[in-house]
């Protein structure tokens, strides 16, 4: 990781304990570490560097090093996302929503488009979306603010992907009439296409392009969960 330290002006304190954090956080991004091995890093840090007042002050353990890493620059990671979509001539939007704990829903979404950075056709995930209730209404409203906050045309919006090509025909028809109706201001065509009516499931590409790759490299992923199965298991029947 290149480290630039440059900068107009003198920082403050309170800045370089900030830079400190960023520089750590990144390299535990970058490196692999786990979120666990910050947790003794400002006592450490201190001891290796009792001279430093940034080392003195440094308070970035787990929990902190978590939101630095998700908030401070899934912002980033979504607009550089964003910008490439834009480049792209169509894109799909993959939704799937399923029941996570407390009985809430949890609406993940996913893009597929060309990409011109990679050359050629990705996946991207975007977002996850805590919802109470998972309405047809509910889900096209999320989808529909979700694409037109970030700027998205909807009448590049190609085909809507979903796990089951059975459930969610009603928001399926209202982002359709959304779709339609964008594409007709357009191109002042009243007669637009709308969005492709391709059956099978895409997401099931990704699911079967994730069991291609640790099938490849011999992960042994199933007997890993087949392990944390059977360790569970005791503590669920009880």
């Amino acid at each position: 990781m290149v480290l630039n330290n440059s900068t107009d002006r003198a920082l403050t304190h309170e800045e370089k304990i900030t830079r400190a954090e960023c520089y750590r956080a990144m390299a535990a991004a970058q490196l692999g570490f786990s979120y666990d091995s910050s947790k003794n890093i400002p006592e450490l840090f201190a001891s290796m560097f009792p001279d430093s007042k940034v080392a003195a002050d440094y308070a970035m353990k787990d929990r902190k090093l978590s939101y630095v890493v998700s908030h401070g620059t899934g912002s980033f990671f979504i607009r550089e996302l964003i910008k490439d979509v834009l480049k792209a001539p169509a894109y799909l939007l993959l939704f799937d929503e399923t029941t996570i704990v407390g009985v809430r829903k949890q609406l993940d979404l996913h893009i597929r488009y060309w990409s011109e950075y990679q050359q050629g056709v990705v996946t991207r995930y975007w977002k996850s979306i805590m919802l109470v209730h998972a309405t047809a209404d509910i889900i096209s409203h999320h989808l529909l603010d979700s694409l037109k906050s970030e700027g998205l045309d909807l009448s590049k919006l190609l085909h809507l992907g979903r796990d089951n090509p059975n459930v969610n025909k009603a928001a399926d028809a209202m982002i359709e009439k959304e779709v339609r109706s964008a594409q007709e201001k357009k191109t002042g065509n009243s007669s637009s296409n709308g969005l492709l009516p391709i059956e099978p499931c895409p997401l099931h590409i990704i699911h079967t392009a994730f069991k291609r790759g640790f099938t490849q490299n011999d992960w042994q992923i199933e007997d890993i969960l087949y392990d944390f199965w059977c360790f569970f298991l005791p503590i669920i029947s009880s």
